[in-house]
């Protein structure tokens, strides 16, 4: 065997082992990128369900437009930070009366609107509502008086798209009408329903939660669906 050829022989394996580990980088930064996308995609998804929570008490009393928090009607405020907080406490029992109405303290709706509006959103406590779904207030307990039973005919919110505009995010929600979890269509089949209109929601990120800047009309169109990531942007 001539010294050329051993020579080559000589590096063979080595030369041999440095593709297969580039090979084998190169496999691992698409297994790694893929399950990055894939991380996204499930960070989207549980991210708009975030939104939906926070959006949910505005969207179901059809909140109108504005582009400040106090520029929302008074009473429909006691409404959304009254959901807000009945819908934040996920099974916190309040204390129940003797006529059988649940005892939300004022301060409750104060946090609302703090942590949906930020502190410049100052509540004047009264009572409100009509018929059986009145909220009545004690001025000296500082309490409402809240009827355990309530039907509701309201909408329920579907975020379409996240986009990021400056230090806020374009959050456009659909209005989902309040015809229960699914429709039937003539056939006899269960359908999604689908949202009766849009709305732009203007957010802020605070820490890991958002606030809400302002609501406008949808004036965008159909088809638009800029998914962005807050936390990876």
């Amino acid at each position: 065997m001539s010294a050329a050829k051993s020579k080559r022989r000589r590096y063979a394996a080595p030369i041999g082992g440095l593709f297969l580990l580039l090979a084998l980088i190169g496999l691992a930064c698409v297994v790694i990128g893929s399950i990055y996308l894939t991380g996204r995609v499930l960070d989207n998804s549980r991210e708009k369900t975030k939104l939906e929570d926070i959006v949910r008490p505005l969207v179901m009393f059809d909140t109108v437009p504005f582009e400040r928090a106090t520029d929302i009607d008074k009473t429909q405020m006691l409404y959304i930070c009254m959901w807000s907080a009945l819908l934040d406490a996920k099974g916190q029992v309040y204390r129940i009366d003797e006529n059988q109405e649940m005892l939300v303290p004022a301060s409750d709706l104060d946090v609302a609107a703090a942590r949906l509006f930020g502190p410049e959103v100052k509540l004047e406590h009264k009572t409100f509502g009509e018929y059986e779904n009145t909220y009545f207030y004690d001025a000296e307990k500082q309490t409402y008086s809240v009827p355990i039973s309530i039907q509701l005919y309201v909408y329920s919110p579907r975020v379409e798209s996240i986009e990021k505009s400056g230090e806020n995010y374009l959050v456009r929600v659909g209005y989902v009408p309040p015809t229960g979890a699914y429709t039937v269509n003539l056939q006899g089949d269960r359908e999604n329903p689908e949202p009766e209109k849009y709305m732009i929601y203007v957010m802020k990120k605070t820490g890991d939660s958002y606030q809400v800047v302002a609501v406008r009309d949808d004036v965008s169109g159909e088809g638009q669906t800029h998914a962005v990531l807050p936390n990876a942007s």
